[in-house]
């Protein structure tokens, strides 16, 4: 009876089925290294972009930075020249305002009206003077209500005076002075209405 050994053979077999496992493992580690290495390349350069965005980002920010801070500069630059500008026309205004004012009223004056007093307070102008007649006078208001330079122009008191056996006539008015672009007329603007006339005082028409 011939005996044959299968030890060495089944010894045999499992040593190759071994070294099959081993190698199928070596090739799936080697796998798992490839694609891991892949993602860590692929993450690395993903973080590298962003580094990158984030400092392109961050220069931009700085130099809108830059930008905001002259855009603030040019609007403080803005409002310090409107103010000084301003002050320069309120000087202006104010060296020019009596100068105009005056010469209104010179222009505005009757020749058989004399005034005697003239005084401004806070923009409001009272004025007092001796006329011939009450017509005399009541041009003199309208002429002052037809300037741009005055406004409400109200008459106070007429009172009749006798002077070397001529009887003239003593008034004050008060209106308001009006300075600046308001006194500047529209383009095409009528002329204010004139004042009414004013009324005979109990003394009779002079």
């Amino acid at each position: 009876m011939i005996r044959i050994n299968l030890l060495p053979v089944k010894a045999s077999r499992r040593q190759e089925a071994v070294r099959a496992e081993l190698v199928l493992a070596g090739l799936i580690f080697l796998g798992l290294a490839g694609s891991l290495a892949a993602l860590t390349a692929r993450v690395h350069v993903q973080v590298s972009n962003m580094t990158e965005e984030n400092d392109r980002l961050t220069k931009e920010i700085e130099r809108l930075k830059v930008i905001v801070g002259e855009v603030d500069k040019a609007e403080k630059l803005k409002g310090d020249l409107e103010t000084k500008l301003k002050a320069i026309q309120d000087k202006k205004k104010t060296k020019t305002g009596p100068v105009h004012m005056l010469s209104e009223i010179a222009d505005a004056t009757p020749d058989r009206l004399r005034l005697t007093l003239l005084v401004e307070t806070d923009g409001v102008l009272e004025l007092t003077g001796t006329a011939l007649s009450n017509d005399v006078i009541s041009q003199f208001l309208q002429n002052l209500e037809q300037s741009q330079y005055f406004e409400n122009v109200y008459l106070k008191q007429i009172t009749q005076v006798d002077a070397e056996d001529i009887k003239l006539k003593d008034f004050s008015l008060t209106a308001k002075v009006v300075l600046g672009e308001s006194a500047e007329p529209a383009p095409g603007a009528p002329a204010a209405a004139p004042a009414a006339a004013p009324a005979p005082d109990a003394g009779g028409e002079g």
